[in-house]
């Protein structure tokens, strides 16, 4: 990272996404508060170099957003989740996979904020776009995701089943 930092800069673009995969190999070996200090530096960088509505830059918030659920802040997580979720959306079919991505994070980052009911309806709503996502003849991606999105949803639904009701 120093010297490709050196060669070109912490400005340059692919300077910025190797620090955000630096970032995320932090994550990866479970140093999470490392993880976060360097995915703000990265979203501070991309907002200053990429502009706010640069796609990296969009990335680089949803990755500080994940940290700071998964890292003890789930609250923070989700609002950030939240108004990524929104502004992804506004941009419509120029970031679907964006949006879809956001979603499965800011579904994860309510479970751990405890919000299981909005959780699940989030699921369902990327439960409902894969089963329309169209794969290739060979792909065979479709079927292990909507696995995993199904599952994942009995868990949740047997969250939200072992709540006491009020009342």
């Amino acid at each position: 990272m120093a010297e490709r930092t050196a060669e070109f800069g912490s400005d340059d673009p692919e300077t910025l996404h190797w620090r955000r995969s630096l970032a995320w190999s932090r994550r990866r070996i479970g140093d999470l508060e490392a993880a976060v200090a360097d995915a703000r530096a990265v979203v501070s960088d991309s907002l200053r170099v990429l502009g706010s509505e640069h796609v990296d830059t969009h990335r680089c918030r949803a990755v500080l957003a994940q940290f700071l659920a998964e890292n003890g802040e789930p609250a923070e997580g989700v609002r950030m989740l939240r108004a990524l979720y929104d502004e992804s959306r506004a941009f419509g079919q120029e970031r679907w996979n964006e949006t879809r991505s956001v979603r499965k994070t800011l579904v994860t980052a309510l479970e751990l904020n405890d919000e299981v009911r909005e959780a699940l309806d989030l699921l369902d709503e990327e439960i409902g776009v894969e089963s329309g996502t169209l794969y290739g003849v060979d792909d065979n991606l479709g079927d292990h995701e909507m696995k995993h999105l199904q599952e994942w949803r009995v868990l949740l639904v047997a969250k939200v089943n072992a709540r006491p009701t009020l009342g």
